[in-house]
């Protein structure tokens, strides 16, 4: 089951990369340019999945929090170099934790108390990020651009290349 967990947030990982290398190659002022999606800009979606992805960490790790300070990025690379030092962080962690059935009892955001899983939240974090990654790949559309697929059969494919 670790194994299993733990390749899931690899794809997580790898996806958002790919997304990310994708943007570098289209012009620059996009992630900024206003569109009329669930955020609106390419960039405000990863403000929101990185401080998604930190705030479950954070809860992991067992610290109490309800909220956190967004970041504000304003080129790929800030973004890159963020999510990137975040998922090495949270790998880390995931290598060495023992027991990713082991309970993690938080309160949300409203102030209710609830309790999950480790493996749980790993896969809520996945998923988060790919409902996300789909608004960016179709907020890229909008604008003019083709999109790049970050389908888990994917990652899947280039991971057994390896």
């Amino acid at each position: 089951m670790k194994k299993l967990t733990l390749r899931f947030f690899y794809y997580h990982s790898w996806a958002n990369k790919q997304l990310m290398e994708h943007l570098s190659k289209l012009p620059k002022e996009i992630i900024n340019k206003e569109i009329n999606s669930v955020f609106p800009s390419i960039s405000q979606t990863f403000v929101h999945m990185y401080a998604v992805d930190e705030l479950w960490f954070l809860r992991i790790k067992g610290k109490s929090v309800n909220s956190i300070e967004s970041k504000q990025f304003k080129t790929i690379q800030e973004i890159n170099d963020a999510f990137t030092h975040l998922h090495k962080e949270i790998l880390e962690f995931l290598n060495l934790e023992d027991d990713l059935e082991r309970t993690v009892v938080y309160s949300n955001t409203k102030g209710q108390r609830f309790s999950n899983s480790i493996r749980e939240i790993i896969y809520h974090i996945v998923n988060h990020g790919t409902y996300h990654r789909g608004n960016i790949s179709a907020m890229i559309r909008q604008l003019g651009y083709q999109g790049i697929s970050t389908d888990y059969i994917y990652y899947l494919r280039n991971a057994n290349k390896e």
